[in-house]
C-alpha cells in the first residue's frame, strides 16, 4: 500500500489507520479536540450547552453520515432526558454513537456486497459512498485506494473499506493536491491578517473559500461567513437574543470542514442542474448500478451555455481527458460533478491559459498582496492588448469586486477575464453565423476573409497552419481569430495601449515640437510637450528622474520592436509614446492616493465611490453626445476633465433637488470653492465633494 505525505494540520495517517485497525471506538485526544471545536461552534451563545436539536447538524459538520434524527435521538436519550447537552454529555453521546455508526455502515456495506464475498468493487464503492452522502471524486477514490488496497485488486474487504473511510475523512474527501492548495490559501489569508496567529479570522473565510472554488460559490460562502462572524455560531435550535461573543478564528482542520461544506453545496446545485435530476435522484439513492442516468456531451453543452459559458471543443475535451474518458463522451453524475468542479474553477479556460493568467497576475501584483488595483489592472490589460481607459477599467473592477475592496484578487480577476472572453466569443459567433453555410455549418474559404475583416483583422496570421484553408467550424474559426489577435497585440505593443486617436494626438504634439523635423526630440523640446500636460519636472531631483524615465522608455520601445528609439539625449516618437504612458500612470498613481485621502475625509465606501463614478461617467458621455452636433471637433468623454456648471445644475435637478431662491447662489458659491468657476469644469473629485455637501445640507437624501 502507498502512503500519503504529511501535511501540517492533518492527523497523522499511520496513527489514524492504527486506531481504526484496532477497532477502537473511543475518542482519541485529537478526536476530543475536534469535538471541542465543534461544540463551541454549536453551543448556545453565552451558555455552556448545545441544544439536542443541533446534534444531527453537529454530526454532519464533523463529516458523520448516520445523522437522521430518528436514528440519533435514542442515543441522546441514553445520555440525558433534557433538551441540552454540556460537553461531557456530548462526549458520552459520541462514545455511544461511533460504534453505532460503524454497525450501520457495516449493514450498508453488506447490502452492496450482493454476492456475500465480504468485498466490493470500485463501481459498488462509488454507489455505496453516494448512499452515505459522500461526494466520491475520482481522484480522491484513486488516492485512497492506493493507501488501503493492500493486494491492489481494486476490490475492498470490509476492514479495508473502514480504513478507506478513515483516509477519506482525514482530509474531508479532498486529494493531497487539493489539501496542499487549501493549506496555501489558508496560510496566505492567515498571514495577511496576523502572521503570528495560527488562526484564520472568520471574516476572511468567504474570500479564502472563493479562492479555492471560484466566484460562483460566493453567495453561499458569504452566508457561512456571516453566520460564523455574528457570534451566534452554527446552532439553529436556540432562540438566544443578541450577538453573542466574538467568533473565534479557524484552525486549518476546521477550514477544511468549511471547504467540504462548500463543495457539498456545489454538489447539490449541480444535482439540480443535472438533466432529469428530479427523476434520477431516486435511482441514485437506490444505488443505481446499471449505468443509467448518463449525460451526453450535447446535454452538457446545454448546461454550460445555460451557465453563461461558450463551451469550446478544445476546453471541454481537455477535461474529458483528465477524467480518463478516452473516446467516451458520456458522464455519470459523479463524473459530471468532477467535470463541473474543474470547469468552474478554471472559469471555462484551458489549464495552460489559467497558468498563463496566473503568471500575468503575479507579475502585476507588484506588492505581492494577492490583489491588483485598477491601475495595475490597466497595465495588465495593456500587456494583453486591450485599450480600455482607466475609468472603463474601474467600472469593470466594480462589476466583479465581490468584497468591495476596490481591488481584484485572482478569482475576481479570472471572472473578469471570463466576462471579457465571453463578450469576445459572442461577437465571433455572431460573425461566424452570418457567414457560415447552412448545409455544412462551416465558414468557407471565400468568406473567412470577410469574417476577419468584420472583426477588424485585415489578414491571415503568419502561422502556416492557417494557409490553404478550405473551411472552418466555429472552434477552428475562434482559433484563427485568436491567432490574428495575438499577432496584432505584438504589432500594436509600440502604442503602449493608446488608441489610434490618442496616438495621433501625441504625433501632432511631437511634430509641433520637433523643430528640425529630424524625427527625434531632445530634452528641451520634450519639456515643451510636458508643459502641455503639466508633467514638466519642478525640481532638480525630478529632472534627474526624467532622464532615467527617458532611458527606461527607450528600453520599452525596443522591447516593443521599435528600431529607432532616439539618439543620445533624445527620443524618437515611439519612445515618446512609451514615456507618455509612464507619465500618465505616474499621474494616475498620484490621483489614486488623492482619492484614498478624499474617501477617508468624506467617509465614502469604495462601493459608493464606484457608484458615483459610474454615474459621473454616464453624464460625461451624455454631455459629449449632446454637443456632438454643435462642435467642429466632437468631445471625447475619455479626455473630458469634468462637467460644466450648467450640466451640474441639470444633474442635481435630475436627482430631485430643487434649486430655488437662496439655493442657487449657495450652490454657485460651493462650486467655486470646489474649483469650478462659471466657465470651468467640475472634475470627479469635486463632484464627490459636491455630493457630500448636498447630503450634509439636507438638499439630497442619502
Amino acid at each position: 500500500a502507498a502512503s500519503l505525505e504529511r501535511i501540517e494540520g492533518l492527523p497523522d495517517l499511520e496513527e489514524l489507520l492504527s486506531h481504526n485497525a484496532a477497532g477502537e471506538d473511543g475518542l482519541s485526544d485529537k478526536d476530543v479536540m475536534r469535538l471541542q471545536t465543534a461544540f463551541r461552534r454549536f453551543k448556545i451563545p453565552d451558555s455552556s450547552d448545545i441544544h439536542t436539536g443541533d446534534v444531527c447538524s453537529l454530526l454532519r459538520y464533523l463529516g458523520h453520515v448516520i445523522t437522521k434524527e430518528k436514528e440519533v435521538e435514542p442515543l441522546i436519550k441514553e445520555v440525558t432526558s433534557y433538551d441540552y447537552l454540556d460537553f461531557e454529555e456530548l462526549a458520552s453521546f459520541m462514545e455511544r454513537y461511533i460504534p453505532f455508526e460503524r454497525e450501520q455502515i457495516k449493514l450498508i456495506f453488506e447490502k452492496f456486497d450482493e454476492d456475500g464475498s465480504n468485498s466490493i468493487d470500485v463501481t459498488e464503492l462509488k454507489a455505496l459512498l453516494g448512499s452515505l452522502g459522500f461526494m466520491p471524486l475520482r481522484a480522491m477514490i484513486a488516492e485512497a485506494l492506493r493507501v488501503v488496497d493492500a493486494d491492489g485488486t481494486g476490490d475492498l474487504l470490509y476492514d479495508e473499506f473502514v480504513m478507506f473511510l478513515a483516509v477519506y475523512r482525514r482530509a474531508e474527501g479532498f486529494t493531497t493536491a487539493d489539501v496542499r492548495e487549501l493549506r496555501r490559501i489558508f496560510d496566505f489569508f492567515r498571514v495577511q491578517s496576523d502572521p503570528s496567529s495560527e488562526l484564520l479570522p472568520p471574516d476572511l473565510l468567504s474570500d479564502a473559500l472563493v479562492q479555492m472554488f471560484g466566484l460562483h460559490v460566493s453567495e453561499f460562502t458569504d452566508k457561512l461567513e456571516e453566520q460564523l462572524s455574528s457570534g451566534q455560531g452554527l446552532q439553529s435550535s436556540s432562540y438566544a437574543v443578541g450577538g453573542g461573543k466574538k467568533a473565534e478564528g479557524l484552525r486549518f482542520t476546521e477550514f477544511l470542514i468549511f471547504a467540504r461544506k462548500t463543495r457539498e453545496e456545489v454538489c447539490q446545485h449541480l444535482k439540480d442542474s443535472f438533466p432529469g435530476s428530479k427523476e434520477r435522484e431516486v435511482s441514485f439513492a437506490e444505488h443505481d448500478l446499471d449505468g443509467d442516468g448518463l449525460i451526453s456531451e450535447e446535454e452538457l453543452r446545454v448546461v454550460l451555455k445555460g451557465m453563461g459559458y461558450t463551451p469550446l471543443a478544445q476546453n471541454v475535451g481537455e477535461i474529458y481527458q483528465e477524467l480518463h474518458k478516452g473516446d467516451s463522451r458520456f458522464l455519470d453524475f459523479n463524473e459530471y460533478f468532477d467535470f463541473m468542479l474543474i470547469f468552474n474553477q478554471r472559469e471555462g479556460f484551458r489549464k495552460a491559459v489559467v497558468s498563463e493568467l496566473r503568471k500575468v497576475f503575479d507579475r502585476f501584483d507588484s506588492e505581492g498582496t494577492g490583489e491588483i488595483s485598477a491601475l495595475e489592472l490597466a497595465e495588465l490589460f495593456r500587456a494583453l492588448g486591450y485599450t480600455e481607459t482607466l475609468d472603463q477599467i474601474r467600472i469593470l473592477v466594480a462589476q466583479v469586486d465581490e468584497n468591495n475592496s476596490g481591488k481584484l484578487d485572482f478569482r475576481e480577476y479570472m471572472r473578469l477575464m471570463r466576462l471579457s472572453r465571453e463578450k469576445e466569443l459572442t461577437n465571433i459567433l455572431s460573425v461566424f453565423d452570418r457567414y457560415k453555410k447552412k448545409d455544412t455549418g462551416r465558414i468557407h474559404k471565400n468568406a473567412i476573409g470577410l469574417g476577419l475583416k468584420e472583426l477588424a483583422y485585415t489578414s491571415l496570421p503568419k502561422d502556416t497552419q492557417y494557409r490553404d484553408i478550405d473551411s472552418l467550424d466555429f472552434d477552428a474559426f475562434v482559433g484563427l481569430v485568436d491567432a490574428c489577435r495575438n499577432e496584432l497585440v505584438a504589432k500594436e505593443k509600440k502604442k503602449a495601449g493608446f488608441t489610434d486617436d490618442r496616438v495621433e494626438e501625441l504625433r501632432v504634439l511631437f511634430d509641433r515640437h520637433d523643430k528640425d523635423k529630424g524625427g527625434d526630440i531632445d530634452t528641451t523640446e520634450l519639456l515643451g510637450i510636458l508643459k502641455v500636460f503639466d508633467w514638466q519636472p519642478k525640481s532638480r531631483e525630478e529632472q534627474q528622474a526624467l532622464v532615467q524615465k527617458m532611458m527606461m522608455a527607450k528600453e520599452r520601445a525596443a522591447e516593443a520592436g521599435v528600431e529607432e528609439v532616439g539618439g543620445e539625449g533624445a527620443i524618437s516618437f515611439w519612445t515618446f509614446v512609451q514615456l507618455a504612458r509612464m507619465l500618465e500612470m505616474e499621474y494616475a498613481h498620484a490621483e489614486e492616493e488623492r482619492m484614498k485621502k478624499l474617501m477617508e475625509e468624506l467617509k465614502f465606501t469604495q462601493k459608493e465611490v464606484e457608484q458615483f463614478r459610474e454615474f459621473f461617467l454616464s453624464k460625461k458621455q451624455e454631455y459629449a453626445d449632446e454637443t456632438a452636433n454643435t462642435q467642429e471637433t466632437p468631445i471625447d468623454p475619455a479626455t473630458l476633465k469634468g462637467l460644466p456648471r450648467d450640466v451640474i445644475r441639470k444633474l442635481i435637478k435630475g436627482l430631485g433637488v430643487a434649486i430655488l431662491g437662496d439655493r442657487k447662489p449657495m450652490l454657485d458659491e460651493e462650486l467655486s470653492k470646489l474649483g469650478c468657476p462659471e466657465e470651468g469644469l467640475l472634475d470627479f473629485f469635486g463632484f464627490l465633494q459636491l455630493m457630500k455637501w448636498l447630503m450634509e445640507t439636507g438638499w439630497m437624501k442619502t
